[in-house]
C-alpha cells in the first residue's frame, strides 16, 4: 500500500485556516472599535488576540512530512507589529512560542525557532515601513515570502533529519505561510481603513468643525453619562457656562473671519486649562460649556476665574490688529435642586446670565449652592 493522500488533510487545513482569519479579523476590528482611545490596552488586546490566533492555528496543523506540521501559527506573529505595534509582536511571539513548547515533541525547537523568525520579520517591516502604508497591500508582497523564511527554523534539527523533512515539508509550509500573510493582512487592511473611516465619521458628526471641540450633540450625550455615573457613585460632578461678551461687536466691526479667529483662541485657552478628563464643547455660536467630573463647585468656581483671567489677558493676532475678548462664566454643581442634566445646565446658565446682567467679565454660581452672606450686626 502506497503513503496515504495528504490533499484532502491539507484542504480541510486550508479551510480552517480561512475561517480563523476571518475570526481574527472579526476580533481586531472589535479591539480597534472597543479600545481606540486607549492604546496601551489596545496594544495588549491586539498582542493577546494574536498569540490566541497563532496557538489556534497550531491546533489545526496537519502532518506533511515526519515531524512537519502544517499550520499558519506564523501568520499571526508576523502580522501582529504592522497591525498592532511593537508590544503586540513580542506578547504574539511569546504565547506562540509558549504553546509550541507546551506541545512538545522533537519538532519543538524548530517551531519556536520558526515562530522567532517570524516575529523579527514582522517587526522589522513595521520598522521600515511607514504604518500608513500598511492601510495597502503592497508592503504584504514583501513581508509574506521573508516571514515564510521561518521554514528554515527546522535546520535547528540535526542536519540527517532536516534536509528531508525540509525537501518534503518545506515548501507547502512556505506556500502556506505566504497565502495566509497575503491573505489576513488584506482582510485587516481592510477592516483598519473601515474602523478608521468610522472613527473620522463618528468625529465628524460630534465635533465642531472651526474650533475641533466636541459640539451640542456630544456634550448632551457626555452630560447624560456623567450625571447618572455621578449619581451612581456619589459623586461631585459641577458645569461651567461661559459666553464671550458683546461678541457681536467684534464680528460687526472686524468681520466673521476675526470672529472665527477669536473663537479659536478661545477654545485653545479652553483646552490648556482644563484636565484630560474634562470635556469642553462649543455650546452654540459663542457660548461654551465645560463639563467637570469630580469637581466641587468651589473647585469649579476657582477653575472658572482662572479661565476668565487666561481669556482676558489672551491677545489674537488678526490682520495686523491685536483682538482681545472677554468672557463671563456660569457655574453649577449638582445638588439636590440640580440632580438633572437639564436642571443643571439651566443652573449654570441662570448664574451665567447674573454675570452679564452684573457687568460681565466675571463668574457667578448658581445662587441656591451659595452660602447666604453675613448681615453685619449694627
Amino acid at each position: 500500500m502506497g503513503e496515504p493522500d495528504a490533499t484532502v488533510p491539507i484542504m480541510t487545513a486550508l479551510a480552517g485556516g480561512v475561517g480563523l482569519l476571518a475570526l481574527m479579523t472579526l476580533a481586531y476590528g472589535t479591539v480597534l472599535c472597543r479600545l481606540g482611545e486607549r492604546p496601551l490596552l489596545r496594544r495588549i488586546g491586539l498582542g493577546l488576540m494574536f498569540g490566541a490566533g497563532g496557538v489556534a492555528a497550531m491546533l489545526q496543523s496537519v502532518p506533511v512530512a515526519p515531524g512537519v506540521y502544517l499550520d499558519v501559527k506564523a501568520v499571526p506573529v508576523a502580522l501582529a507589529a504592522p497591525f498592532g505595534g511593537t508590544l503586540a509582536a513580542f506578547l504574539a511571539a511569546g504565547i506562540v512560542a509558549t504553546g509550541r513548547i507546551a506541545v512538545g515533541g522533537a519538532g519543538m525547537l524548530p517551531g519556536v525557532t520558526g515562530i522567532l523568525l517570524s516575529g523579527a520579520a514582522g517587526l522589522l517591516m513595521a520598522r521600515l515601513v511607514p504604518s500608513v502604508e500598511w492601510r495597502g497591500a503592497r508592503p504584504l508582497f514583501l513581508l509574506a515570502p521573508l516571514s515564510a523564511l521561518n521554514t528554515l527554523g527546522i535546520f535547528a534539527l540535526p542536519w540527517g533529519e532536516a534536509l528531508p523533512a525540509f525537501t518534503h515539508g518545506g515548501l507547502p509550509v512556505a506556500l502556506f505561510t505566504v497565502a495566509g500573510i497575503l491573505m489576513l493582512g488584506t482582510m485587516l487592511a481592510r477592516e483598519r481603513r473601515r474602523v478608521d473611516t468610522e472613527r473620522v465619521l463618528r468625529d465628524a458628526a460630534l465635533s465642531d468643525p472651526l474650533t475641533g471641540l466636541a459640539n451640542r450633540r456630544a456634550f448632551f450625550g457626555a452630560i447624560d453619562r456623567e450625571v447618572a455615573g455621578a449619581l451612581r457613585r456619589d459623586a461631585p460632578m459641577s458645569l461651567l457656562l461661559l459666553d464671550i461678551d458683546h461678541f457681536k461687536e467684534v464680528n460687526d466691526a472686524r468681520g466673521h473671519d476675526a470672529g472665527d479667529a477669536v473663537l479659536v483662541a478661545l477654545s485653545r485657552v479652553l483646552r490648556h486649562g482644563v484636565r484630560q478628563s474634562d470635556l469642553v464643547a462649543r455650546f452654540g455660536g459663542e457660548e461654551f460649556a465645560i463639563l467637570l467630573p469630580c469637581t466641587s463647585l468651589e473647585g469649579a468656581f476657582l477653575l472658572a476665574e482662572r479661565l476668565r483671567c487666561a481669556v482676558r489677558e489672551c491677545r489674537v493676532e488678526h490682520d495686523g490688529a491685536l483682538l482681545h475678548v472677554t468672557v463671563s462664566i456660569g457655574v453649577s454643581a449638582l445638588s439636590a435642586d440640580a440632580g438633572r442634566p437639564d436642571t443643571l445646565i439651566k443652573a449654570a446658565d441662570m448664574a451665567l446670565y447674573r454675570a452679564k446682567s452684573h457687568g460681565r467679565d466675571r463668574v457667578c454660581r448658581d445662587r441656591a449652592l451659595c452660602q447666604p452672606e453675613a448681615v453685619p450686626v449694627t
